[in-house]
């Protein structure tokens, strides 16, 4: 069906209306306004003054020159000072159209249009738009065109002083003004919209820029996995509660929670699945602390709670509790999984009064809690004590390692039915130039747990090998014993080390009896095993160090390469009182001898006790009752003095 007559004026109108641009805003904004207003004003009144002496000093346009000279004084003039102060733009623009009107009112009353200023006639419309928008310009311009046509018809003729018009001449100027009215609203609709899209582009890139400032800020201070507060704005939040609980004399607990598991976790589940545990434990820790202080992510597997207590204390109890509210079973990928926390908990105002070192204080009692198996510790100052003491010796023996300030010792070991020297165990040793000896004791753990056990191991099995390989250039068949930890079990580039210590001194790997404990194949017995396999399979000979104190013995001389037990000197040193450990070390004895295995007694500190091992039959004897551990070269001087086996 075709429309009908309303519809198609309807359309008709519409289309109208954005020819002439009439839907665009009149509202122009006002510092564009002030600048306009400026320029026009300035300008208007240094063209205008410089036409108006001109039409003076021409002959006829005295009363012309007259008239655009008021209008400079008058209006121009007053707005281009009213442009100076923003406020008073409005009065400007009246008076700047108020110039303009008796301008080219004049020069349409006196005949100027005659000449030249037919041209500044028609500029009326583009200064209407220029300065009032679409809607106002197009009810200006056309206002001054009805007023025009108005002069021409019935005012032009009645005025004597006027110039008088031929209907073609006022024909073709109306025709000219309307023509010049099309082209400058034309004009300003192209300026307007270009403008319009200027400026929506100018929004959404401010509005861009404000959301990417605004993401930038929020990752600055936030964790991108959980969208919890990170470190930084942890720092914030904890001064903030600080300043908060320090008038009301409560206390502030700071709490570290350390995710225990989560590398094992992340292995089963992938690096998704890892990430997916973490969110439901930051939401489930946010679930149950919303109403009780702020929640925040401060490492991967670590988050950071701070409640506010009604006394600067906590008990045991409140800790318990706390411990078990915050342990939950999480369904990840098809698996249940229980995840458990170690915490650390310092206590504002009573272990610091500064969030960085409250923070501080959490971190250490919850590394002292992981460190010593517990649940949780509260911050104590002797432990941070043994903090320091720790970091420090970590220092120190790092720059021992650079500098070479340890030694190895040797400790003889004496075959107890010959009375030779069969071999010696190597043990590390530390003189500090400023504290002394060092025990080790003290810096193996260190070592341990800072990493420093793989450059320790690695100068001690190049030492003890070229010490060794030097004893049989000199014709003495003796062995070294070489202890070696948990860690040095799970470390892949052992083999690499030991191997590159043979190749490097010639040694016959038979020569090198590495020592274990049965506390090595608590962390990973797969693991240990696969290595002991490896190295035996290089030729090295094997020994269980401190056999007896573990939990697992017999299945270990049964599956084990092994080729000696070093009885541990807690059933030596007393034997002779003691027929528990009588019985302990006879049994041993008996047990090896029928694996084919030799056997060496550590605590040997009398001759009464080298007197009963040899009567059951012990190997080998090393203590204080032989020697006590000694540099190389007294080692050397020791062995030869007492004699060892002949190196064919």
């Amino acid at each position: 069906m075709g429309m009908n007559f309303v519809e198609r004026m309807g359309r008709m109108q519409s289309a109208v209306v954005d020819v002439l641009g009439l839907r665009l805003k009149d509202v122009v904004g006002f510092d564009e306004r002030v600048r306009n207003v400026r320029a026009t004003a300035t300008i208007g009144m240094l063209v205008g003054a410089v036409f108006s002496v001109f039409n003076i000093l021409t002959p006829g346009m005295l009363s012309l020159g007259l008239t655009e000279l008021a209008a400079v004084v008058f209006f121009l003039g007053p707005a281009a000072w009213l442009s100076r102060n923003a406020q008073q733009v409005g009065y400007a623009e009246t008076l700047i159209q108020l110039a303009a009107l008796t301008v080219f009112g004049a020069l349409i009353v006196f005949g100027g249009i005659q000449g030249t200023g037919l041209f500044w006639v028609c500029t009326v419309p583009f200064l209407v738009f220029f300065l009032k928008g679409q809607r106002r310009g197009w009810l200006t311009s056309m206002s001054f065109i009805v007023l025009a046509v108005v002069y021409f018809v019935w005012i032009n003729e009645r005025l004597d002083f006027s110039y008088k018009y031929t209907p073609v001449v006022a024909f073709q100027f109306l025709l000219s003004l309307f023509f010049y009215t099309l082209v400058a609203a034309a004009f300003n609709q192209l300026r307007s919209r270009f403008e319009e899209q200027l400026q929506q582009r100018v929004d959404e890139e401010t509005a861009a820029a404000k959301a990417l400032l605004n993401e930038k800020q929020f990752l600055a201070t936030h964790d991108t996995l959980t969208s919890l507060p990170n470190r930084a704005m942890l720092l914030d939040i904890l001064e903030q509660q600080m300043a908060d609980v320090r008038a009301t004399g409560q206390g502030l607990m700071v709490c570290i929670l350390r995710l225990e598991r989560l590398f094992e976790m992340s292995n089963v589940l992938g690096s998704e699945g890892g990430d997916n545990l973490v969110r439901q434990v930051a939401a489930h820790l946010g679930r149950i602390s919303s109403n009780h202080g702020a929640l925040a992510r401060t490492r991967r597997g670590e988050f950071v709670l701070v409640r506010r207590l009604e006394q600067p204390s906590v008990s045991p109890d409140e800790l318990r509790k706390f411990v078990a509210d915050h342990q939950l079973l999480v369904q990840e990928q098809g698996y249940t999984l229980f995840v458990e926390f170690t915490l650390g908990v310092a206590i504002y105002p009573s272990h610091a009064d500064t969030s960085q070192l409250l923070l501080n204080k959490a971190e250490q009692a919850m590394l002292q809690a992981h460190k010593s198996g517990q649940q949780w510790s509260v911050y104590d100052a002797a432990q941070e004590q043994a903090f320091v003491r720790h970091h420090l010796l970590f220092g120190k023996l790092r720059e021992a390692l650079l500098k070479q300030h340890l030694q190895v010792h040797f400790q003889p070991q004496i075959d107890l039915r010959t009375g030779l020297v069969t071999g010696a165990e190597a043990l590390a040793r530390w003189h500090d130039p400023e504290t002394g000896m060092v025990p080790p004791i003290l810096f193996i753990p260190v070592a341990e747990e800072s990493g420093l056990i793989r450059p320790l191991t690695t100068w001690v099995v190049g030492e003890c090998m070229r010490t060794c390989a030097g004893w049989h250039k000199l014709g003495l068949a003796l062995d070294v014993s070489i202890n070696l930890s948990a860690l040095n079990l799970l470390d892949p580039e052992l083999l690499g080390v030991l191997n590159n210590a043979l190749l490097e001194t010639g040694l016959n790997p038979r020569c090198v009896n590495l020592e274990i404990t049965e506390s090595c194949f608590m962390t990973s017995p797969e693991r240990a095993m696969e290595v002991i396999q490896r190295i035996h399979e290089h030729g090295f000979k094997l020994s269980i160090d401190d056999f007896g104190t573990g939990y697992s013995s017999l299945s270990y001389l049964k599956n084990l390469p092994i080729d000696e037990l070093k009885i541990d000197q807690s059933f030596v040193r007393h034997l002779l009182e003691s027929p528990g450990d009588q019985a302990i070390v006879s049994s041993t004895i008996d047990l090896a001898h029928n694996f084919k295995l030799s056997v060496v007694a550590e605590g040997v500190e009398d001759e009464a006790t080298v007197n009963w091992l040899q009567g059951r039959g012990c190997d080998v004897g090393q203590g204080y009752c032989f020697a006590r551990p000694m540099p190389a070269a007294d080692f050397l001087k020791f062995a030869q003095a007492r004699g060892t086996r002949i190196d064919h």
